[in-house]
C-alpha cells in the first residue's frame, strides 16, 4: 500500500514541529517502489502483460528471459489442479507488499529427491525474511515419490509436510509451505528448464522483474548464504542484469 511517512510532535513549539516528506525511495531500500515505467509488460500473456524476449530473447540460461508457460504443452497447475501461468506473478501483488515483485525464485524439484526436500525446508525461513521485500517463491514439482506423475493428493502432503523419505519412510516435515506450490503433470515446462532429471535435479532460478534469468543452480542444493546474495543482488536492481 502506498504510504506517506510523516511525523509531527504535537506539545513541541511550532518552530520544532515538521511533516517529514515522503522518504527518497531508491532502488533495493527496503519499501521502495518498484518504478513501472521501467517494468517490461508488452506481451499480452496474463492479466497484466508479460516481459517480450528482450535482447537475449527467451531461453533457459542466465542472460536470457523466462518464457510463459500458456501453452497446454507446458502447462502447470497448482495442488487443487488450477491452472497458472507465470505471467500471474507479473501483476502488482494483493498482499500487504502492494507492489510488483522486484524478483521471482522458482525451485524446480520431486519427491524422490532427498536435496530437494533437504532444501525444501530451508525455504520458509527464507520465503519469511524475503518476500516481504518483493521476492516471490514458486516450487514446481514434476514426479512424486515415486517418480510417478504428481496428483493432487501428492501436491497437498508435499504442501502440508507429510512426506516419504527416499528409503521409503514416512516422514513428518513438520512444516507448512506458505509458497505456491504447482504441478508439472507432464513434464513440459520442466522438461523445457531440466533436461536430465536424474541429473539436474534440483533446479533453481532467480529471475528479475523484467523476467531476467539472473541466476541459476542445477543438480544440487544451493547454500541458504548464496541465495540471499542472489535476492540481495535482485531486490537491489530488478530491472535488468547490471552492466
Amino acid at each position: 500500500m502506498r504510504r506517506d511517512v510523516g511525523f509531527c510532535i504535537p506539545w513541541v513549539s511550532l518552530w520544532l514541529c515538521a511533516c517529514a516528506p515522503p522518504p527518497e525511495l531508491g532502488d533495493g531500500e527496503q519499501g521502495a517502489r518498484v518504478d513501472a515505467a521501467r517494468l517490461d509488460r508488452t506481451v499480452a500473456d496474463g492479466p497484466c502483460g508479460f516481459p517480450s524476449p528482450g535482447e537475449a530473447g527467451y531461453g533457459v540460461e542466465v542472460g536470457h528471459r523466462i518464457a510463459n508457460n500458456a501453452k497446454s504443452e507446458v502447462a502447470l497447475v497448482d495442488c487443487e489442479s488450477e491452472p497458472l501461468e507465470l505471467a500471474d506473478f507479473f501483476c502488482a501483488r494483493d498482499d500487504d507488499y502492494g507492489d510488483f515483485n522486484r524478483g521471482v525464485f522458482i525451485n524446480v524439484g520431486a519427491g524422490w529427491c532427498s536435496p530437494c526436500q533437504e532444501e525444501t525446508l530451508e525455504f520458509p525461513a527464507l520465503y519469511e525474511e524475503y518476500h516481504a521485500r518483493g521476492i516471490e517463491f514458486v516450487q514446481v514439482l514434476f514426479q512424486d515419490w515415486n517418480a510417478q506423475a504428481p496428483t493432487e493428493q501428492f501436491c497437498s502432503d508435499w504442501r502440508e509436510g507429510r512426506w516419504i523419505t527416499a528409503a521409503g519412510g514416512d516422514f513428518d516435515a513438520q512444516t507448512h509451505l506458505p509458497f505456491p506450490i504447482v504441478m508439472d503433470q507432464r513434464f513440459g515446462w520442466t522438461g523445457v528448464y531440466l533436461g536430465d532429471p536424474s541429473a539436474a535435479t534440483p533446479m533453481n532460478l532467480l529471475i528479475d522483474a523484467n523476467g531476467n534469468i539472473r541466476w541459476k543452480l542445477a543438480g544440487s542444493k544451493p547454500d541458504p548464504e548464496t541465495l540471499r546474495a542472489q535476492f540481495e543482488l535482485v531486490i537491489q536492481e530488478p530491472y535488468a542484469p547490471p552492466q
